[in-house]
């Protein structure tokens, strides 16, 4: 998947801004919950992302969900609105890289797109993060634009399957973008 906002919504040398703001911290995370985060600039939300994610450095996560809505559109399909995820493969910055991974639980119910899901800002933000605090996970970037049925059959899988992965939910908390997944997750 292409890096298509470098520069815009975070800036070019991201790893190095992030490296003097890390310290050796250790955070709690229950395999139960989610952490809801930013789904603005880095520029607007740097220091609320910061203050939720940095607690979390020294944890290890096999794999970060990061569940997000889709704002591109129009999105044409048949049939209700699908979940969609990049390509397995790499998402890089100039300074930064992590992998990207669809589990085999979850990859029936999503539709595989770079080109969708480039046009997302979301998972971009959180690469320089992700890639110095938890550089071995695995991350599964899950994206969707409207109601679809599989978005709580994939809660349950994440959280049955991966008890002790991180789930990050990209939300507009003025706008409620990710009201969907924000509702799966609170049940």
């Amino acid at each position: 998947m292409r890096c298509a906002v470098e520069g815009i919504m975070y800036p070019i040398d991201a790893k190095a801004v992030l490296s003097s703001a890390l310290y050796p911290v250790s955070g709690h995370y229950s395999s139960n919950s989610y952490i809801e985060i930013p789904h603005k600039a880095w520029s607007i939300c740097k220091d609320e992302l910061d203050l939720r994610l940095l607690p979390l450095k020294g944890n290890d996560y096999p794999y970060v969900f990061v569940l997000a809505p889709l704002h591109k559109g129009p999105v044409t399909f048949d049939g209700p609105c699908p979940v969609y995820a990049p390509e397995d493969g790499e998402l890089s910055g100039s300074d930064w890289s992590i992998t990207l991974r669809c589990p085999d639980e979850i990859r029936s119910m999503v539709r595989f797109s770079d080109d969708i899901c480039s046009e997302e800002s979301s998972l971009e933000i959180l690469g320089p993060y992700l890639s110095l605090m938890f550089p071995q996970a695995k991350t599964c970037y899950l994206l969707s634009s409207g109601e679809s049925p599989d978005i709580h059959e994939i809660v349950k899988i994440l959280r049955k399957d991966f008890p002790s992965s991180l789930i990050l939910l990209s939300n507009n908390s003025d706008a409620n973008c990710a009201k969907l997944w924000k509702e799966a997750l609170d049940r």
